[in-house]
């Protein structure tokens, strides 16, 4: 078991540095590659710049268009308020003048039947 124990050990002895070598090899395959990523996200991020600028520059323009939509649609809204109010008070005095209106209507009733 013993002579086990050191033939392992040599040959333990013999891998580790290549193993060694051959990680730290692909470990700098690694790191020259998140270089080259990071170099062309930074390039992307660049000709970004430009086109949100000009995305910029387009929403400034649609803004003015989006405010007169705004105005109006308060418009719409008031005038829509002020019909439903009127619209109230108009019910609101014929009901209080129902009988006067019955009055009214049977008195000029009334005189065409004397009248025939």
């Amino acid at each position: 078991m013993d002579a086990l124990l050191k033939d392992l050990e040599i040959v333990c002895q013999q891998l580790l540095p290549i193993v060694a070598t051959v990680v730290l090899i692909l470990l700098c395959v690694l790191i020259n590659r998140l270089i080259k990523f990071v170099t062309s996200l930074t390039k992307t991020v660049d000709n970004l710049e430009t086109t949100i600028k000009l995305v910029d520059t387009s929403l400034e323009k649609v803004q003015t268009p989006l405010d007169t939509a705004v105005k109006v649609s308060h418009t719409v809204d008031n005038v829509h308020d002020s019909t439903v109010e009127n619209v109230k008070k108009a019910q609101e005095f014929i009901n209080d003048n129902m009988d006067n209106v019955k009055n009214y209507i049977n008195e000029k009733i009334g005189k065409e039947k004397k009248d025939e």
